[in-house]
């Protein structure tokens, strides 16, 4: 998990860390991990496709999601908000306000994108969840949460368009842009 807790923003500022780095806790304490330049990129280029594509809502990333559920709060790489209720200011968003997150895959955090953080955002009923690979090139789209688990899910290769269901549209994500490490 990625240190979100009350008491973490001033521990970041205090530590100066760098933007090519994050600071995790692990079961092996506080870790700081590199975070690739594909995956910065991919990051932004969802943001600024959300932003060109979806009209209504504002693209947001570096925010935890509340309420804390089992001691922790993730941070996704990306997710919209209705423009109405998005606050430039906050640095936490309820998950009853996100239809989709996004969690773009670094090499230490392969194993949880797919099966930790999957089982963490079903748990919290956000209806949809995509994890881009910039290791594998690949991308999967997890829908239909249902009992702590998702229902639904489809795959596809850089280069194809990936559809997320928000609301009563459709993002549909040029997956051609996003870049392999």
């Amino acid at each position: 998990m990625t240190v979100a807790d009350e008491g973490s923003d001033g521990l970041r500022e205090q530590l100066r860390l760098p933007r090519n780095m994050r600071l995790r806790l692990t079961g092996n304490g506080l870790t700081l991990v590199p975070v690739t330049g594909a995956h910065r990129t991919a990051r932004r280029r969802i943001e600024n496709q959300i932003e060109e594509r979806l009209p209504g809502w504002e693209p947001v990333g570096g925010f935890a999601v509340t309420p804390p559920r089992e001691g922790h709060s993730p941070e996704p790489d990306a997710s919209a908000v209705p423009s109405e209720r998005f606050k430039p200011g906050d640095s936490k968003i309820m998950e009853d306000q996100l239809p989709f997150v996004v969690e773009v895959v670094s090499p230490e955090s392969e194993g949880r994108d797919y099966s930790t953080k999957a089982d963490h955002y079903a748990m919290r009923g956000i209806p949809a969840y995509l994890v881009v690979n910039v290791l594998t090139a690949r991308w999967t789209l997890l829908t239909l949460p249902e009992n702590d688990d998702y229902q639904h899910s489809e795959s596809g290769k850089f280069g194809e368009e990936i559809r997320i269901p928000v609301g009563d549209q459709t993002l549909v994500l040029d997956s051609s842009t996003f870049m392999r490490v």
